[in-house]
């Protein structure tokens, strides 16, 4: 077997154990199987579970000692786990989606307060557009959110806090890519003024007032995402219970 066979399989055999874990199949604490039962399970050397489990270690979720490699608390992960999670089931988990969003929604509001305080001229006028085309037309579901995603890189880029910036872009990596948007017609949240808060309080230098309407914004986004995640699972479910 080749280098690049044993490090597809390997890497195979790492997903396929990260979503065992992930699932709740083992335990916290709980030792995973020895690497001479993984090897006879998948069909491999022993050297392919072994870079398995050092990538399980990496990620986070196993620690290998003396005696073997037993879950690790899931709240030591890295945080390169999130994605993992959000494709353990399709639709996503709801709960799991607000929680990024959550996260998402904290970060574009400090992002929209320092923009405020301190975005040159050239960053607020091209930050004025971008809201004045938000406020402006109506946009599907998909093109609002990507749209709102370019705004927030722009509060990121006048904020100069080289932190948020990396952050955000960790999150918006990890994350938000993951999250496939919905093709539908212009939801409320992007009729309801909050366009237009913000645009108002980016011109006033009001950091204040732009990180509340940044929240309201990302709020009622939030709960958007959520309501249209957990009717396309109920219709999943029924459509299952159907056939």
């Amino acid at each position: 077997m080749s280098n690049h066979q044993s490090g597809s399989r390997s890497a195979a055999i790492a997903a396929e154990l990260r979503d065992e874990i992930l699932r709740g199949q083992y335990r916290q604490g709980e030792r995973l199987p020895s690497e001479r039962d993984l090897a006879e399970r998948f069909g491999v050397h022993r050297s392919a579970v072994r870079e398995a489990l050092k990538g399980l270690e990496q990620l986070g979720v196993a620690r290998i000692r003396p005696g073997g490699a037993r879950v690790a608390p899931l709240e030591e992960a890295s945080l390169d786990v999130v994605e993992h999670m959000l494709g353990l089931e399709d639709p996503p988990n709801p709960e799991m989606v607000d929680h990024v969003l959550e996260v998402m929604s904290g970060l574009f509001s400090l992002a929209a307060r320092l923009c405020a305080e301190r975005a040159d001229t050239a960053q607020r006028a091209k930050i004025g557009e971008l809201l004045g085309e938000l406020e402006r037309e109506e946009h599907s579901v998909a093109d609002a959110v990507r749209l709102t995603q370019q705004l927030g890189d722009r509060f990121v880029e006048a904020s100069r806090n080289m932190v948020l910036t990396l952050v955000r872009h960790g999150v918006k990596t990890h994350f938000m890519n993951s999250l496939e948007m919905p093709d539908e017609a212009a939801p409320e949240w992007s009729r309801a003024g909050h366009f237009r808060r913000l645009s108002q309080a980016i011109e006033a230098h009001d950091g204040l007032a732009a990180s509340e309407a940044a929240y309201e914004l990302t709020h009622a986004m939030r709960r958007h995402a959520v309501a249209s995640l957990e009717a396309a699972r109920g219709q999943h479910k029924r459509s299952e219970t159907e056939s």
